[in-house]
Formats: structure tokens, sequence, C-alpha cells
């Protein structure tokens, strides 16, 4: 026998704890008014404020053997970053020997002729002049050719020399308009050197040196990973990775006999 007034009657059909109707009684089809005269809305779940969706099914991650790999993410961006702005450390390195080596013979704030002096030529030369393929090759290794951890090497060399030809195309974009603007004073031919020439002479070094600094970023990124407050001598645990999986023991321990009746061991 049941109580009417027993608050289990109430749980749902769904178990404990569960707000859910009961079942259709006989007679009742679903989506008619129930004893209250009330439908619940299609899509909600009863008692919930908020419209009930399916789970978003987990993102797939792309293929590392492929040259191009649409995406964006903070590893993509971190590894772009990486490779463009150590590029950008090795011209400025290199233009600031050759700065120091000219600063000797000639005064590098004197003007000489209608050119500029040796420190716009500096800044030009590092900064204003390789932009364009600053921000194609980034880019492209952010959002087309990542660096990825996973890609083997030569897949890896062949996304970064995608991304510097992406930044030699940038350069031939910009020639086109200053070669246009140039061709009113100083003929076609200055266009062709804006537009092919230049942008070939500048962006082939820049796509051998950005092999290297994409090979740095994809080291960089794959290395092992620490822990917050672990040591990092080497040989301790903890600086390596762990492995996927313990195999199982293969020795079983010898398992304990209960005592007998009369303190010894139980008989076999």
């Amino acid at each position: 026998m049941t109580n009417p007034g027993d608050p289990q009657q109430h749980r749902g059909y769904y178990g404990a704890g569960w707000s859910q109707p009961a079942p259709p009684g006989p007679g009742q089809q679903h989506g008619q008014p129930g004893p209250g005269g009330q439908v619940p809305p299609r899509g909600r779940q009863p008692g919930a404020g908020a419209p009930y969706g399916p789970p978003r099914p987990p993102r797939v991650p792309a293929e590392p053997r492929r040259a191009f790999a649409p995406g964006a993410s903070v590893t993509n961006t971190a590894g772009a970053l990486i490779a463009v702005v150590a590029l950008v450390l090795v011209e400025f390195v290199s233009g600031l020997f050759n700065l120091l080596g000219t600063s000797l013979l000639v005064n590098p704030l004197a003007h000489y002729g209608a050119g500029a002096d040796l420190l716009g030529s500096f800044t030009t030369a590092v900064f204003a002049g390789p932009f364009p393929y600053y921000a194609g090759a980034f880019l492209a290794l952010a959002f087309l050719t990542p660096i990825d951890r996973r890609s083997p090497l030569p897949n890896l060399l062949r996304r970064a020399v995608l991304a510097g030809a992406a930044g030699t195309v940038a350069l031939a974009l910009v020639g086109v308009v200053t070669g246009t603007i140039a061709t009113v004073r100083s003929g076609g031919a200055r266009l062709v050197v804006d537009v092919v020439t230049g942008p070939l002479q500048n962006g082939v070094p820049l796509t051998v040196m950005l092999l290297a600094t994409a090979t740095a970023a994809w080291l960089w990124l794959g290395r092992p990973r620490r822990g917050r407050g672990t040591a990092s001598s080497p040989g301790m645990p903890g600086t390596v990775r762990p492995a996927d999986a313990v195999p199982p023991a293969t020795v079983q321990p010898p398992q304990q006999q209960p005592p007998g009746p009369w303190g010894g061991p139980a008989p076999r």
C-alpha cells in the first residue's frame, strides 16, 4: 500500500532528485495539456530557463603533415610571433654591425647629396622596408601554415617556405603602389624593379633566415614541459614527459589465507 501524501511519489520517473513530469496517463497523448492546463514548451526541459541544445562536438586537430592547416589558436600565434621576432632581431643585429662599421668612415648624422643619413638608411633597411614581408609571413604562419610541434621537420620547412612566399607577395603588392607613383618620373622600368626584382632581392634571403627562425620556434614549442615549482637540474624526476602507459605487474603478491577456527591455517 502506498501513502497518498508520500513525497516519494513526486520524485519523477527519471530517478531521485529530478523534477521531471509524470508519464502521460491513459487516454492522454504527448503534447496535450496536463492536469494544470499547461504544455511544456518543446526543446526545453521543465524547470529550466534556457533552451536545451545538444553538446558541441570536440574540435578535431589539424593534420600535422599537410602544408596548409587553416585555423587560429594561441599556439599558432606564439610560434609565428617567435619566428618573426627572431627574424627581426637577426636583421637588427646585422644592420647594427653595418652601421657601426660605416660610422667609422663617415659621420652617421651627416647628409650626403640627396640621400638620407646613415641612421635613416638603417631604419629603412631593417624596419620600414621589410615590414610588408614581416606582416605577410606572420599572418601566414599564424593562420595558414602554422608551426605545429607535431609536424615533422620537412613539413615545417615547407610551411616556412610558403610563409616566406607570402611575405614576398606582400612586398610585391606594396611595390605596385610605389612603382606606379615612381613610373611618372622614372618610366616603366621602375615598376618592374619595385614589383619583381626588388621583392625577390629582399624576399629570398629573408626566407632563408625564416627557415632557421621557424625551426628554432618549432624546437621551443616542442620542448618538454615542467610543472611549476620543480627543479630544473638534469636527471631529476619531472624534467621529462611521463610515459603514456605503465605495463601491469607480472608478479602477483601472495595472498594470505584466513586463520582456521583453532588458530592455524585454514585447510585447502
